[in-house]
């Protein structure tokens, strides 16, 4: 996301967006505990569903050290692992893609059998592949994402996207438009399909006349969605107003608007499906109907555990409701509260709700189309090579049942700490793509931290019941008895900022003490002399590490360290806008702060803009981790750069390095970091540069 600053926005803006992220992640552990209470397995056991997300394998690749994540399925399967985590179902992370994908027989049924897993969820599936009707003869408790499944023992979760479509055709045709196109995708999904259909009927229902040029095929991609775009305003009679299949499709079609010099909405309106963020960052902020994309993983684990449950029962099948949400680019001024209610008589005709849609800051403060649209190719659907294929020998042994190991993954999972875009989700994701390359599942170990007042789950006993090879652990405290049941243990094990000894644990961390100290030794260099401190969770091994580079450093520059100025802000933004706000209270308050997250940093550029101060002039900034929100904000945020795909790495090959050479001495790995220099220190030419960093008394 580097660019010039017409492509970013305001700290108050992102640390918005990242406050709705931590808000979504509580409320919806707090729905699916209230659904897990009418769940339990026999003598209160843990249970295990598998999960495949059959996504292109170049969703699974990895580009420049960054992960990719798909905006839609995604989400869903942040659901899923919320709704798990509330309920003690642990979760079988199948990473082999379909066999009209690959080319190979999957076997996720004999996979799961395997591993003990009851049931099994799918997304990213069309309705002819094998896989499905195999899953769906043989009886095993299946539910599919936006796939119609109908068996004694398979069910089907989806939105209204019929009713969803329609809505926002319906909304463009009473706002007087005549000539309405579609982007879709393209082939067989029901989504797809849906949607098509929903358009259709409202054109049907006003008179209006379906022309063929008008119909477009995009799949959900954005550069495809532009340059149909582009040609059908080459019509001798263009559209008037264009609906979309999608967020993504409906940026590329207002970015090829505003190239052909038309105004959103008044030469051409335009509404989307899902509002994703995109909805509401754009400039104009774009109409779209809202899905519950997190509500969909979480219902079709809820159908999993009601099939297990009430084996004689029908198989539960749940359609969402939608909501459109009508925002800039279909009306010159969106409606307000009492005007979106005033429209209930239609919202009840077709049981759409019709909202009057939030957007972020003034569109000063947003991004334009033609922005987002080169945000997306950067980190949308630009997509980056396949991995080289393997041969078809060598994927029928890759992907036996029997040949395909299985990682457990034990990682923090509190709702404040693993939200959607913070550090460990995005590694989450890095995990995932560098298990898909070496043909590794992944078992998801849940309720690791979820719930303050209860245990850790136990590590050993799980990973033994499952029949998985090994376990990576993340950030958790040595003080807790199923860490320390590692030591002890002869099992396979790989520490990830834990310092447990064993001669079966491997250890894996980024340079924190010299990050830590690169960062504040470049605050130092830039003239400031009052850096202040933002830490985590004081006994974490990353947030002492990177208060002790800090230290270190302002002590080897003679410079003070007062206790006033560290504060613990548990990793996250609120709690940093608020230390902040304390720093900037003080008598002799900090001119730079140096905070161990990117997270809490963007909260403290918050705190110091709602102070009418400026970021770097009157107090700089720098962060740690390199999430992609340190480029979206404006000013750009200098962070210390962990490489998501080097500590991806560095955790399954020192795995699978414990499991092909158990005699030899497990793997330490300290990853280097680098510094990226940004404008949130950077003097007012802003030169961004970056250095790595060697040593903890490495000079740039």
């Amino acid at each position: 996301m580097e660019g010039g600053s017409s492509q970013r926005l305001p700290p108050g803006a992102v640390y918005e967006l990242l406050s709705e992220a931590n808000l979504e992640s509580v409320t919806t552990l707090a729905q699916a505990s209230a659904l897990a209470e009418d769940h339990h397995g026999p003598s209160g056991r843990r249970r295990l569903i598998g999960v495949a997300m059959n996504l292109d394998p170049r969703m699974l690749s990895l580009k420049g050290g960054r992960t990719r994540q798909h905006p839609f399925f995604d989400d869903v399967l942040f659901g899923i692992r919320m709704r798990a985590d509330a309920g003690n179902v642990d979760l079988l992370l199948l990473t082999a893609p379909s066999k009209q994908v690959s080319g190979e027989a999957s076997h996720y049924r004999d996979i799961c059998l395997h591993h003990g897993a009851e049931g099994i969820v799918l997304a990213a599936f069309i309705p002819d592949e094998p896989e499905l009707a195999e899953l769906v003869a043989s009886g095993f408790p299946t539910v599919a994402i936006d796939t119609q499944l109908f068996g004694p023992r398979a069910s089907f979760i989806s939105s209204d996207n019929v009713g969803g479509a329609a809505a926002a055709v319906r909304h463009l045709a009473e706002q007087g438009r005549k000539r309405i196109a579609y982007i879709g995708a393209w082939g067989p999904e029901l989504t797809n399909i849906d949607r098509r259909l929903g358009y259709e009927s409202v054109l049907g229902e006003f008179g209006l006349e379906l022309h063929e040029e008008y119909v477009m095929h995009a799949g959900w991609l954005h550069r495809p969605a532009h340059d149909l775009t582009r040609q059908v305003l080459e019509l001798s009679e263009p559209p008037d107003a264009i609906f979309c299949a999608s967020d993504v499709m409906a940026i590329g079609a207002m970015s090829a608007i505003e190239e052909a010099g038309l105004r959103i909405p008044e030469d051409i309106a335009v509404a989307g499906f899902g509002d994703s963020n995109y909805a509401s960052l754009v400039a104009p902020s774009l109409t779209s109907v809202r899905q519950n994309r997190t509500g969909m993983g979480t219902a079709a684990v809820e159908a999993i555990l009601r099939m297990l449950d009430s084996p004689d029962s029908p198989p539960p099948t749940s359609v969402l409701p939608v909501e459109l949400v009508v925002r800039e680019s279909t009306e010159a001024q969106a409606p307000s509260s009492a005007s979106a209610s005033a429209s209930g008589g239609e919202a009840r005709r077709d049981r759409i709700e019709i909202l009057s849609g939030p957007v972020i800051g003034e569109p000063a403060s947003r991004l334009s189309a033609a922005a987002l649209f080169r945000i997306l190719d950067e980190t949308g659907d630009a997509l980056p090579k396949a991995p080289k294929a393997a041969s078809a020998k060598r994927l029928r042994q890759e992907w036996r049942p029997d040949k395909r190991r299985l990682v457990a993954l034990a990682l923090d999972t509190a709702p404040d700490q693993s939200f959607r875009h913070a550090f460990f989700d995005e590694l989450f994701y890095g995990l995932r793509a560098r298990a898909y390359m070496r043909g590794v599942d992944l078992l998801l170990i849940t309720n690791v931290g979820t719930k303050a007042d209860e245990p850790l789950p136990p590590f050993l006993e799980l990973c033994t019941r499952y029949r998985a090879a090994g376990l990576i652990v993340g950030s958790l405290s040595l003080e807790e008895p199923p860490v320390q049941a590692l030591a002890s243990s002869d099992y396979p094990c790989v520490m990830l900022d834990v310092d447990l000894l064993s001669d079966r644990v491997a250890f894996v961390m980024s340079d924190n003490v010299g990050g830590g100290a690169k960062a504040t030794r470049h605050l130092i260099e830039t003239g400031h002399r009052r850096i202040a401190f933002i830490g985590g969770r004081g006994e974490e091994r990353p947030s002492v590490d990177r208060r002790f580079g800090y230290q270190s450093e302002l002590a080897r520059s003679g410079l003070p360290c007062p206790e006033g100025y560290v504060s613990m802000a548990r990793w996250l933004p609120d709690l940093a806008f608020e230390a902040t706000r304390a720093f900037l209270a003080l008598p002799e308050p900090p001119d730079a702060i140096f905070c161990a997250s990117d997270v809490m940093a963007i909260g403290a550029m918050a705190a110091i803009e709602a102070a009418g101060l400026r970021i770097p002039d009157d107090v700089a900034v720098v962060g740690f981790d390199d999430i992609d929100y340190a480029r979206l904000v404006k000013p750009a945020l200098t962070t210390v750069c962990q490489s998501q795909d080097a500590l991806a790495e560095g955790l399954i090959a020192a795995m699978l390095d414990l499991l092909e050479h158990p005699n030899a001495p497990p793997t330490v790995s300290v990853i280097p970091v680098e510094l990226a220099v940004r404008e949130s220190s950077a003097s007012d030419d802003g030169e961004q540069t970056s250095a790595q960093v060697a040593g903890s008394t490495t000079d740039s």
